[in-house]
């Protein structure tokens, strides 16, 4: 690339003195760098999105849902290349980033207009109407993971309920938020209705958060930004959606079938090279299958390799830094009394580890209790169900699960999870564009996506007569 990304503000290039770098985690080189947006960027995009407030809240729903719809056809035209600078910018195998970064967020614009045209604006109950609106401005905060989809599943939610937005994206990911942004304004979204600040989050998401002009924060990222973030928005009394880690089971039941659950469960774990906060990196096994299951584990084939390459199953992790972060886990897992299954625990060159799944640690080991974020898989045992339900239970945090096994009894086991969403039987979030996703605990507050994600980002009068 090679090129700037600036922040947008009124559909205009915002151009700050500081740069910060964009490196490939792949190649280790620098392929352009983005602006630091100070507080003063940060106010002008916010007072831009309030002037735009006024005329988008009044838009007809129709009209704001056919925005939507002609964002996700030019999606659809523009995906190859906005997948390709995913893959660049972090490192995402060029096998996902093409649906994750590219169809799965078209769907999700589409998914956002129907919702929108479905969206009980005014409802009568108990002899009052209900009428709902715009909240206002929103500030979105986004992460490098997912850098598209989070965008846009935010994005999309807010746009379509008449609110105005602020995006503070990723500073390792500036690229494709720039490119998204074009696209709305190509779709027809007025000018100043979606502004970009690019920058850190310590100074460009701080100066955001903490904004007077803000009527909703909604934030992904880990645990400790978010309890930052949600101070900060405090202050001026934004109402805050928080979107956090993740420390999800996948719960084998007896009865599954070990050649499907065992590879599903760790195909979830393991994708984006375990940089998913929905990942399901503690995989909960029967006792007396153990062996068997982590003889299909070590017979597992993983692909390290070059992200562009459609051959490649698992890329670098996004920097050195996250590196450094994952094997720091691995090494203390071991150091826990933890016994290898498959890997080493150790970096493979450049950005690169290669997943690593590891048994026998005690229910208080790090890589148990806390979010990896990387290939890092622990393998915990149960003697009954009742047994898999309590273990997977017994976490801090609650965003996601998975449950494998006859269909009537994870459903069963699966109402007995405390968490956001759960997954029976190999169900992606991808195939499901509508369904709310967020978590409970540490997993932070509030969801995104179908008409609870809309609910978000609207204010309701209850008028008696």
């Amino acid at each position: 690339m090679g090129e700037h990304a600036v922040s947008l503000i009124d559909g205009t290039p915002y151009v700050t003195e500081t740069l910060v770098d964009v490196v490939d985690p792949f190649t280790g080189q620098s392929i352009g760098s983005t602006h630091e947006s100070g507080s003063d960027a940060v106010h002008s995009a916010v007072r831009s999105a309030t002037e735009a407030f006024q005329d988008w809240s009044r838009t007809s729903v129709d009209d704001r849902a056919a925005v939507l719809e002609r964002a996700a056809d030019l999606l659809d035209e523009r995906g190859s290349f906005i997948a390709s600078t995913v893959t660049r910018e972090m490192g995402m195998p060029t096998r996902l980033s093409q649906v994750t970064q590219s169809q799965l967020p078209a769907s999700v614009l589409r998914a956002a207009a129907a919702t929108a045209r479905a969206f009980p604006w005014i409802e009568d109950i108990d002899g009052a109407q209900l009428r709902r609106r715009a909240s206002g401005v929103v500030g979105a905060i986004t992460p490098w993971n997912m850098p598209v989809h989070q965008i846009v599943a935010k994005v999309s939610a807010a746009l379509g309920a008449g609110c105005t937005v602020v995006l503070k994206p990723s500073e390792a990911t500036p690229f494709d938020a720039v490119a998204i942004a074009q696209i709305f304004l190509d779709a027809g979204l007025p000018r100043g209705a979606f502004n970009v600040v690019q920058g850190t989050g310590a100074v460009t998401g701080s100066a955001l958060a903490s904004h007077p002009g803000i009527a909703h924060v909604s934030f992904t990222g880990s645990v400790g930004a978010g309890r930052t973030v949600a101070a900060l928005a405090a202050g001026s009394l934004a109402r805050t959606t928080l979107e956090l880690g993740g420390k999800s089971p996948a719960v084998i039941l007896p009865d599954a079938d070990l050649d499907v659950a065992v590879a599903g469960a760790l195909g979830s774990a393991l994708v984006n090279s375990g940089q998913a906060c929905n990942a399901p990196t503690r995989m909960v096994i029967p006792s007396h299958m153990a062996g068997e299951i982590e003889r299909r584990i070590a017979e597992a084939t993983f692909v390290l390799g070059d992200p562009s390459d459609p051959a490649t199953t698992h890329g670098p992790l996004a920097s050195k830094r996250q590196l450094d972060r994952v094997v720091d886990y691995a090494q203390s897992a071991l150091a826990d009394g933890g016994r290898l299954v498959v890997g080493t625990g150790k970096p493979e060159g450049g950005c690169f580890m290669a997943p690593t799944v590891i048994a026998d640690l005690p229910p208080t080991a790090r890589a148990v209790r806390e979010e990896i974020f990387g290939p890092v898989v622990v393998l915990q045992t149960y003697g009954d169900v009742d047994e898999a339900v309590r273990i997977a239970n017994d976490s801090d945090f609650g965003l996601s699960a998975e449950v494998w096994g006859d269909p009537s009894e994870a459903k069963s086991v699966a109402s007995k999870l405390h968490v956001g969403q759960v997954k029976v039987n190999g169900v992606r979030t991808r195939e499901r564009p509508a369904v709310p996703f967020g978590g409970i605990k540490q997993s932070g507050y509030g969801r995104e996506l179908g008409a609870l994600g809309f609910s978000e980002f609207t204010d309701v009068t209850a008028v008696m007569a």
